[in-house]
């Protein structure tokens, strides 16, 4: 297989019906473009580029699909680019820098499916649809740009062979984008699952604002307290002054009582747990009597959060959905889904982005 020899390289496939929307989306002008070989491209360095210009990119067209290939400040790994110029098709970018960082993404109608390092694919995200590609895991490991260009020929049929890089394609300097819409919240198919049993998610992913974040605190919450089993009057009151967008010292102190003989009690069962059978340490889960004492704890932390007044909600409410996710929420009932709806739009309103 041919290889493009570059220290840093952002690659980008997009199946689309409107190319020139994707080479605007990048912050080309369609019309505005000169003819370009790749050797030609790599020469280009920073300093080259015109005034008004931050990068560069060579766009050849194939039909549906095209190929922009970016030598440096690669616009392609913004994964909400990618699903922004395929809302309405595919996108597959494969991106390197000089020390060998490896970023890998498919995206399939604006949403995710896939996100990882090739280099290494453990905790790799969309890891079902890694596992259906026609490379494999060893394939990866002895080549890792072979295998990624192999996904790019299967995905869209193009061959980046020897007369292909000896071609002629078109060079589109890309400028800062002045006025670029705000990105609107991607709902996948988990969060269109469990809107259409739960109208609270429902209203909330309809209505991604601000105005939502005392709810996602709420639910969230609940969800810690019911799946960890604490009770007693400080966590009715606590659940009480969390729905009313209330605070209390006295109550979270109450509560971090509670968190540390929940703390004591999973450190006692833990040592009495036969040495041989136990964990290094005492993590989280309903297996095991230290687990589930630990998740008391953790269900306890969130509620002394979620009573705690902070400078910035949205903040919070994203710290709350991601420590509500160590309280091993059940999928029989639908939490698992709904903190990932919840986490959703808690990090899409903290950072403006798409997870």
């Amino acid at each position: 297989m041919t290889k493009i020899d570059a220290d840093t390289a952002c690659l980008t496939w997009i199946r689309t019906g409107d190319l020139d929307q994707v080479v605007r989306v990048f912050g080309g002008h369609p019309l505005v473009a000169e003819p370009e070989t790749l050797d030609g491209l790599f020469s280009i360095a920073p300093e080259d580029l015109p005034d008004d210009a931050t990068g560069v990119a060579l766009v050849a067209r194939h039909g549906d699909w095209a190929v922009l290939i970016e030598p440096f400040a690669f616009r392609g790994l913004s994964q909400t680019l990618l699903c922004e110029a395929a809302a309405k098709g595919e996108a597959y970018r494969v991106a390197w820098t000089v020390n060998r960082s490896t970023f890998v993404s498919y995206v399939r109608d604006g949403e995710i499916v896939a996100s990882f390092d090739a280099l290494d694919l453990e905790g790799a995200r969309g890891r079902d649809w890694i596992d259906a590609l026609p490379v494999s895991a060893a394939d990866w490991d002895a080549d890792w740009m072979a295998a990624a260009f192999a996904v790019a020929g299967h995905l869209s049929g193009i061959v980046i062979d020897d007369d292909w890089l000896a071609d002629s394609h078109s060079l589109h300097w890309l400028r800062p984008m002045t006025v670029r819409r705000a990105p609107a919240l991607r709902i996948d198919a988990r969060m269109r699952s469990i809107a259409e049993t739960d109208p609270r998610i429902a209203r909330i992913i309809a209505e991604p604002t601000p105005s939502r974040l005392p709810e996602i605190i709420l639910i969230a919450a609940t969800m810690a307290v019911v799946t960890a089993g604490i009770e007693g009057p400080a966590v009715e009151e606590a659940l009480a002054l969390i729905a009313n967008r209330g605070h209390s010292a006295e109550v979270a102190t109450r509560l971090r009582a509670l968190q540390d003989d929940c703390t004591a009690r999973m450190w006692e069962a833990y040592e009495s747990w036969p040495e041989e059978t136990r964990e290094d340490s005492p993590y989280p889960g309903h297996d095991t009597t230290y687990g589930r004492w630990r998740i008391k704890a953790t269900a306890a932390e969130i509620l002394i959060l979620a009573l705690t007044p902070g400078d910035n909600l949205a903040d919070q409410a994203l710290e709350i959905a991601n420590r509500t996710g160590g309280t091993y929420l059940s999928e029989e009932n639908g939490d698992i889904a709904r903190h990932h709806a919840l986490g959703s739009v808690a990090y899409f309103l903290a950072t403006g982005e798409n997870a």
